[in-house]
């Protein structure tokens, strides 16, 4: 059996603290004297950890300061197409829905030429807030066309639409069209997400595709900027 290296259960010890709350954003860990003391190691083995926590992205150091706690961010690559959910789970994170609206209206012209309507076809309009480990990440407006899901309910976008799509629906998923922008967040977003008007957000509209080659939702996200980050792995 491999032993696991002090270092290892030192930096494991940090991230479970972090996991479970009891160390948060801003928090100041104990210095390497006293991390030395309380693993009985050397120094150099707790900056190992230190700087390996560092260089993760968990802690930053301030000179003269310490060493805090930073705020771990969210990681949605840009590249392939993951719901909500997959991404949470995947991040070990607990994940629930809140659903504000959901409601039957009529496409406008902006979401009929999305989802390849007629102005003034029946869709539904679903607005529902996203937690990752109970804090409110993403907001998000949905444009479903009704003719391709006629038997839509509240319960369904409550857990995972992509899911349902593909594992009781058994239809593929194909692509998405995305874009991006910054934006600062408006009093309503603002009270969605729990944050200050005026914070900065990352606004994104997708529009996505069935492998039947027909688009079934334009969604308007809002993503709170210090919650999330954006990855683009791109190739010459």
């Amino acid at each position: 059996m491999v032993k696991t290296p002090v270092y290892q259960i030192i930096e494991n010890d940090i991230k479970e603290k972090i996991k479970k709350g009891e160390l948060n954003h801003g928090d100041m860990i104990h210095s390497e004297n006293e991390l030395k003391d309380m693993y009985s190691v050397s120094r150099m083995t707790v900056r190992q950890a230190l700087n390996n926590l560092v260089n993760e992205g968990y802690l930053y150091r301030h000179k003269g300061k310490g060493t805090f706690v930073n705020n771990i961010k969210i990681e949605k690559k840009m590249q392939g197409l993951i719901g909500f959910t997959e991404e949470m789970r995947r991040m070990n994170k607990k994940v629930r829905s809140k659903i504000i609206t959901f409601e039957s209206i009529k496409a406008d012209d902006e979401v009929a030429s999305k989802l390849f309507l007629e102005t003034g076809e029946d869709i539904y309009f679903i607005e529902r807030i996203r937690y990752g480990d109970d804090i409110p990440v993403l907001f998000e407006q949905l444009h479903i066309p009704k003719r391709i899901f006629k038997d839509m309910d509240q319960k369904i976008m409550e857990t995972s639409f992509y899911g349902f799509i593909e594992n009781t629906l058994n239809i593929k998923i194909s692509h998405c069209v995305q874009t991006m922008e910054a934006k600062a967040a408006s009093t309503r977003i603002a009270e969605m997400l729990e944050i200050q008007k005026g914070s900065p957000i990352l606004y994104m509209t997708r529009n996505t595709f069935l492998d039947r080659g027909f688009p079934f939702e334009y969604v308007k996200a809002y993503y709170r900027a210090d919650q999330y980050r954006f990855i683009q792995h791109s190739v010459r």
